[in-house]
This record gives C-alpha cells, structure tokens and sequence, in this order.
C-alpha cells in the first residue's frame, strides 16, 4: 500500500506529457473493500476476520480512454480465539499483494504458473486503451466457487485466471473519481 500513494503521484505528473494536455488528462483513485473471506472461530480452529481492499489508481485521457493503471489488494487477516481474543501478532508489517510479490504464494495454485502481481500486471496491460464500458463489457467465467468472473478473453486466457470482478468495480469507480 505504500508503494501505491507514490505511484498515483506519479501517474498523476506524467498524465500531462506527451500529447495529451493537462486539461484532457484525469487521474482517480477507486477501491472495493470486502469482508465476505472472514470466518467465525469454532472449537476446532481460530476465527479470522478478513479484509479485502482493492486499490485502482487510474489515469485517462479526454474520451476517458486508460492511459495508465495501477491495481493492488491489501489482504489484512487477524485471527481470533473462541473467546474473541486476537491471536496475530497485532504489531506485524501489513503488506499488499503487489508488496509481497513472490511471498503471497499464489503461483502453487496457479494453472498458469503466475504469481498474482503478474496476473494484475497483465489484467492492467490490458486495461490500457479501453474505456470503462469496454473492461466492464469482458467477457468471464466461473471457474469455482472462489472464482466467479475469470476472464475469458482470448488474449488474457493463459495470462490471468483471478476472478476480475472487484478490479474492474475499482477502475470504474477510479473514473468516477478522476479529476
């Protein structure tokens, strides 16, 4: 997350080169924030809440095309006992996906041997060029039950196999936002 703040800086100091103007140029910041990953403690294990926060910051040009996209997601989990007590250490370095890199430890998962800040690295490649409409119009697939809006895109099929939904609410809320 506090790589994230610097880049949208950027971005935003970049958006006017080139042959854009300043003026045609609009930066926003969207998020999703989730907490339907949290489990109640029973007997057997710990509870754990869990928060989802999606983060787009997003620069587009005057016909709202995507000149520039940065997606991450900071997965805060804190454990809990039967009687509520929290169990993680509270004091621990909370980092985002993109942060983690090779530690999040998606890719023995991965069915495309990608790790999930290449998947978003991807999915954001993408993006650049398109309108809101045009992402929100992709076409997906329900891979699982934790996989609901894969994209089934001919050319993100063997790049991205994370569900998109919640990336694509942040992009269009980072274009509502954008000034």
């Amino acid at each position: 997350m506090k790589k994230l703040i610097p880049l949208t800086i950027a971005i935003m100091l970049l958006a006017g080169c080139g042959s854009q103007t300043a003026s045609s140029v609009k930066t926003g910041l969207g998020h999703v924030v989730s907490i339907e990953k949290s489990t109640d403690a029973t007997a057997e294990k710990e509870g754990n809440a869990q928060v989802d926060t999606v983060m787009a910051a997003v620069t587009f040009d005057a016909d709202g095309k995507i000149l520039s996209v940065t997606i991450d997601n900071a997965q805060t989990k804190v454990a809990f006992d039967q009687t509520g007590k929290i169990t993680s250490d509270k004091t621990a370095e909370q980092k985002t996906k993109v942060e983690l890199g090779k530690d999040y430890g998606m890719i023995k998962q991965s069915k495309i041997g990608k790790e999930w800040y290449e998947q978003i690295a991807e999915l954001e490649k993408w993006m650049v060029g398109k309108t809101v409409d045009e992402i929100k119009a992709m076409k997906v697939k329900k891979v699982d039950e934790d996989h609901q809006s894969v994209p089934d895109e001919p050319d993100l099929n063997s790049k991205v196999t994370i569900s998109v939904e919640d990336y694509i609410a942040a992009v269009e809320e980072a274009y509502k936002n954008a000034k």
